[in-house]
């Protein structure tokens, strides 16, 4: 669409000229023959104008100049509507003007003024019949008056079109700036946009498969250990080993496929799910223990998928960084309007402090945050000698101040607070 405006646009000066020269042949009886030649040179450097501004206006400058010289024929016999095609050269050749010494087509215009009325006084028959009366021969302040008279004229009729074309030079330029700006905010929104989606595509990845990953690694150490002593030990490890893979490969699966269809209404994980994401690290060597308090609420699929990645990221560095052997402490606290999570572990005697250690993978306590800072709430962190805890609270109300819809959301079942 764009090159089809661009391309009419390159027609516009060959059409004016093409219309003007057939109208004024028309209007004043005209025929391709020497008394035309003024009219067609000119209509040529209109043809031209726009593509070949300096051409145009040399070759409309050499027309005048020779008229004035006598050369071409008078303006009597020429016709005075021919004039009438130099405002039109200016306009086209400032349109399509390039060089930076635009200073030339204004003066252009006052040099075609200048030769213009050379050629009318020069004309005698022709300044007469303006008149109305013989002006040769009076004394020559007045020739000079009506001179000037002319040329001002003349500098009027020219300078317009030239300030009609910076006008439109102006607008144009300022409309490709805009579109040229919308272009690059459009660039960079879409940027933007992937940039964010790459961030939580990865980050996404990372909830998903650390935990699998680190629980699969904790009991394939331990079989190197105990698989000839305790056979029966290494059965169960071997079943850890192959659920926790299993899981990870559904929960990848399901990641994708959300990704590809701009998500599900069902979430890949539900806080009852967070019995079993206990049940494997306790299986793995660091006990936890589940704590409810209060009623559970109906959650939406995104505050389901939050409050799960919140737990198993607090849960996986706890395995990752703690005390295995004390164990954590999950506990749930629900309200009538918010969900109170906290996680605490026992912290190593380590040169590295336990938070650091966290933050050093870049998706630990940083990612909490803006995962629960997208849901409304915050993630904060406790650490004392050897107590280090996550906490973290989540509104259930939704922007609009209404629970999520039974249609969408299910009554979720009271954890028990056994060791799991």
């Amino acid at each position: 669409m764009f090159k089809t405006i661009e391309y009419l646009k390159s027609l516009a000066a060959p059409a004016t000229a093409i219309l003007l020269l057939g109208t004024l042949l028309i209007l004043e009886q005209r025929h391709f023959d020497r008394n035309s030649a003024l009219l067609l040179a000119l209509i040529a450097s209109i043809a031209v104008a726009e593509v070949l501004p300096v051409a145009a206006l040399g070759l409309a400058a050499l027309t005048l100049v020779l008229q004035s010289f006598a050369v071409l024929p008078s303006v009597a016999l020429s016709g005075v509507l021919s004039y009438a095609a130099v405002p039109v050269v200016i306009f086209f050749a400032v349109i399509g003007w390039k060089s930076r010494a635009r200073w030339i087509p204004p003066a252009a215009a006052v040099l075609f003024a200048g030769v213009t009325t050379i050629s009318w006084f020069t004309d005698q028959t022709w300044i007469n019949f303006i008149f109305g009366n013989q002006i040769y021969g009076r004394e020559v302040l007045r020739i000079l008056m009506y001179a000037f008279l002319i040329f001002g004229a003349f500098v009027a009729l020219n300078l317009a079109p030239w300030a009609a074309g910076l006008a439109v030079n102006n607008a144009s330029r300022s409309r490709r700036a805009q579109l040229a700006a919308e272009l690059r905010l459009r660039e960079t929104a879409t940027e933007l946009a992937i940039e964010q989606e790459r961030n939580r595509i990865s980050g996404e990845l990372h909830d998903v498969l650390a935990h699998s990953l680190t629980v699969i690694v904790a009991q394939a150490e331990g079989i190197r250990f105990i698989h000839r002593t305790e056979p029966e030990s290494v059965k169960e490890a071997s079943a850890v080993i192959a659920e926790s893979a299993r899981t990870a490969l559904i929960e990848t699966r399901r990641l994708i496929e959300g990704f590809a269809t701009d998500r599900t209404n069902e979430p890949a994980n539900r806080v009852e799910d967070l019995a079993a994401l206990a049940d494997r690290l306790s299986s793995s060597g660091m006990p936890v223990q589940i704590a409810t308090t209060g009623s559970p609420r109906d959650l939406t699929v995104a505050q389901h998928l939050t409050v799960y990645r919140l737990v198993q990221e607090s849960l996986t560095n706890a395995f990752k960084h703690a005390d295995r052997a004390k164990g954590a402490r999950l506990g749930l606290a629900w309200t009538a309007s918010s969900l109170e999570v906290s996680v605490r572990s026992s912290l190593l005697r380590s040169p590295v402090p336990y938070q650091e250690e966290v933050r050093s993978t870049g998706r630990g306590i940083a990612g909490m945050q803006a995962r629960a800072a997208a849901a409304g709430g915050w993630v904060e962190t406790l650490r004392s000698e050897e107590i280090f805890e996550v906490m973290a609270f989540l509104p259930l109300t939704r922007a609009d101040g209404q629970r999520g819809s039974a249609a969408t959301t299910a009554p979720l079942p009271v954890l028990t607070g056994a060791r799991l």
